[in-house]
């Protein structure tokens, strides 16, 4: 009986060990024991109507007491603060489109005719200013209105003379009349004459054969009076030169302005002679003209818009040919070419037009004073006319101011 207890006691002692070995945790004090190791539930409320396949399943870190449940709420309220912040960029750029795709249409219909026909424009100009900006606004589909409370009454419509584009074209133009009646006014009160509208001189510093001036133009049939004038301004050294020559097929010498060596200054028509009584030696700036007519040869000289000298039988009933080449600042031996230096223009000169015809006096003292601006029907000084070769300058300058 002793041996069965005795054997009992020791297979329950072996059990205790074997427990111990197994369950260490077991042993330990209520307060020590690790609830974590056990399986653990969180529930997760569904909509009825929602299917339960498509809520998540709970993330196996997420402990009883919710530790990134603050992360997640954090996060939302940033998603929907992004959300709100988007949502008012989007109206904000929608509403900008409304203004500028009804400005377009205001435009376009502006352009396809809409003539304005407001007989007040200082009351339109009004309106304009002081109600557009509180009472015209852009209905949903982008088109103009004039809300002002009142049901029906759209007063600002593309056809209408009060449309903001008319107002503004037609205070653009009492604007600019003003500017011109305040120009005409400055002028008239100060006396100024009006400016020349090819304001530009050209300049031959030296003599050689190289630097000259070709118009761009010819005579395309014959003529039987003539008017040449320009502004000239003589260089240093003796004689003037060639300011002007024109060549025609079988004559170098059909019409030439020349001033050569000790020699008085000359107009040569069809290689023939008359010498001109004018001065033109103390370096400043003159208006001369010369006038020459087939029937008995007769010509006139004018120095700042006063006769100086007139004769006749100058190439009597010779008509001048056509299709010839205007040289300024040489004279020519050929058509167009073959120049000497020692008969080259030295100076400057501006304004430089012919006509086919005489002028008469009053027309060329108008000129001279610069009351006019005539403009010759056979050359006319304009930049785009004068072709410039061998580095003749060109400076803006106008004689009359």
């Amino acid at each position: 009986m002793r041996n069965s207890t005795l054997h009992l006691f020791l297979v329950l002692i072996v059990f205790s060990l074997l427990a111990l070995l197994l369950h260490p945790a077991s042993a330990s004090s209520g307060s020590d024991y690790d609830y974590g190791a056990q399986p653990r539930f969180v529930c997760t409320p569904i909509p009825v109507d929602v299917d339960p396949s498509c809520i998540p399943a709970a993330s196996p870190g997420v402990g009883a007491a919710g530790s990134g449940a603050p992360e997640a709420k954090a996060t939302i309220l940033h998603l929907r603060e992004s959300l709100v912040q988007q949502k008012e960029t989007i109206l904000d750029q929608r509403e900008t489109i409304r203004e500028l795709t009804a400005k377009l249409t205001l435009c376009e219909g502006f352009g396809r005719g809409v003539t304005p026909h407001d007989d007040h424009p200082s009351t339109a100009s009004h309106s304009h200013q002081a109600g557009v900006a509180s009472h015209h606004t852009y209905n949903d589909n982008g088109h103009y209105s004039n809300k002002q409370g009142h049901h029906g009454n759209s007063n600002l419509i593309p056809d209408s003379p009060h449309h903001p584009s008319e107002l503004l074209q037609r205070k653009i133009s009492a604007l600019e009349q003003q500017l011109q009646r305040h120009q005409t006014a400055t002028l008239s009160s100060s006396g100024k004459k009006s400016k020349s509208p090819d304001a530009f001189q050209i300049s031959f510093p030296m003599r050689t054969n190289y630097m000259y001036g070709r118009v761009k133009r010819t005579l395309l049939q014959e003529i039987f009076a003539l008017t040449l004038c320009l502004w000239i301004k003589a260089g240093v050294g003796p004689g003037l030169g060639t300011p002007f020559s024109y060549s025609a097929p079988g004559q170098a010498n059909e019409l030439v302005l020349i001033e050569w060596g000790n020699n008085p200054i000359e107009l040569l028509i069809n290689d023939q002679a008359a010498t001109l009584p004018l001065s033109l030696s103390d370096g400043k700036w003159h208006h001369i003209c010369v006038t020459w007519s087939t029937r008995d040869g007769q010509w006139e000289a004018y120095q700042d818009g006063v006769q100086r000298g007139s004769g006749t039988n100058l190439s009597p009933w010779h008509p001048i040919k056509p299709g010839g080449v205007f040289i300024l600042g040489q004279e020519q031996d050929t058509l167009g070419g073959r120049f000497d230096a020692t008969q080259s223009f030295v100076g400057e000169m501006s304004d430089l037009h012919m006509w086919s015809h005489a002028l008469s006096a009053a027309d060329i003292y108008s000129l001279a004073s610069c009351g006019s601006h005539l403009r010759g029907d056979v050359i006319a000084w304009s930049d785009s006319e004068v072709e410039l070769h061998g580095g003749v300058a060109r400076y803006p300058f106008d004689p009359c101011h």
